[in-house]
């Protein structure tokens, strides 16, 4: 296994739609990661909260911690924006920044916002255009960051294989997410042939790693419905179908309804994907996401377990799960 950063240090945290109603919870989530001793704090970009405008405060309120944007949907972005983001989060003390794109899917970018669907040469064009314009010099478009040069650090959510070779490409991190700790080798590999490609070494890779502690009837119900919302969208399909369910796959394809989708999921895609289990379980999962390649960030399930106060602390670095008090 190479010694790539991000396999040392505590797990990061995923804030996510689901784990607070207001921008209230969200910061007393964030504050309690914090204080747990957990890592970079991913903020992601879909129907509740602005990672942006809620980067601004934690800039503030937790100084000094390290913060990641996204997955932030590729066409919805500039490369100039991305700059200037950078550079206006650095100047409010943010010092240790990553911003992760991503395509999204077509009911997001298309029927929410009314732009169009990020392609494999839209996504390499964003990259550059975004690094071009945070180098501070002015940029074939005519655009000059007024504020400078911008420390921007950018990532790309991956899931086949085209994608995940254009990140080992031109990446500086790959997200994966809603994968088992089994299959995570093969992806990995498909991000080192792109950057053998490009003559670099491969980029550092986190997992989204969703977890699901002691979960109740409840939790495993709202699991059922949140995976049949995923298994048919572009991507997610075929990093189900990869870890071996692609009957499932191709029978939600054929599902003339999502109620008859859910129907469709079986629990053992529940367990292997969503990380359902009691601590002991959790903990070895995460510990098996870091022996093959990758740093863990949690995505905690919040259904029985209002505002994930209490896995927040089982699996906090204090309580044995981190390797080191390095941020990643």
């Amino acid at each position: 296994m190479s010694g790539a950063p991000g396999l040392v240090g505590p797990p990061d945290v995923v804030l996510g739609t689901a784990v607070a109603d207001d921008v209230a919870g969200y910061q007393a989530f964030t504050r309690r990661a914090a204080e747990l001793g957990y890592g970079r704090v991913w903020l992601t970009e879909t129907y509740k909260l602005d990672p942006v405008t809620f980067a601004g405060w934690a800039a503030t309120a937790l100084p000094g911690h390290p913060l990641g944007l996204g997955v932030v949907p590729a066409p919805l972005r500039s490369g100039p924006q991305l700059a200037m983001i950078a550079s206006t989060l650095a100047g409010l003390g943010v010092e240790d920044l990553e911003v992760l794109v991503g395509a999204s899917s077509a009911a997001m970018t298309r029927g929410w916002h009314g732009r169009g669907v990020a392609t494999m040469a839209a996504m390499e064009a964003l990259v550059a255009s975004a690094r071009a314009a945070a180098s501070g010099e002015r940029t074939p478009g005519g655009f000059t960051n007024g504020l400078g040069p911008a420390p921007l650090r950018l990532g790309l959510a991956a899931f086949g294989p085209k994608m995940l070779r254009l990140a080992g490409r031109v990446a500086d991190r790959v997200v994966l997410n809603m994968v088992a700790p089994a299959v995570v080798p093969s992806f990995l590999a498909e991000i080192a042939e792109g950057a053998s490609a490009a003559g670099r070494p491969a980029p550092p890779v986190t997992v989204w790693a969703h977890v699901a502690l002691d979960p109740s009837e409840q939790t495993v119900a709202a699991a059922r419905r949140f995976v049949s919302g995923y298994i048919r969208v572009p991507g997610y399909d075929r990093a189900f179908a990869a870890q071996g369910f692609g009957a499932v796959v191709e029978a939600a394809r054929a599902a003339a309804s999502t109620r008859e989708v859910r129907g469709l999921v079986p629990d053992e895609l529940l367990v292997e994907v969503l990380g359902l289990g009691d601590l002991s379980t959790l903990r070895a999962r995460l510990d098996a996401y870091r022996e093959a390649g990758a740093h863990p960030a949690l995505v905690p399930s919040v259904v029985a377990d209002p505002g994930a106060v209490r896995t927040l602390a089982a699996l906090a670095p204090e309580a044995g799960e981190g390797r080191g008090a390095a941020a990643s």
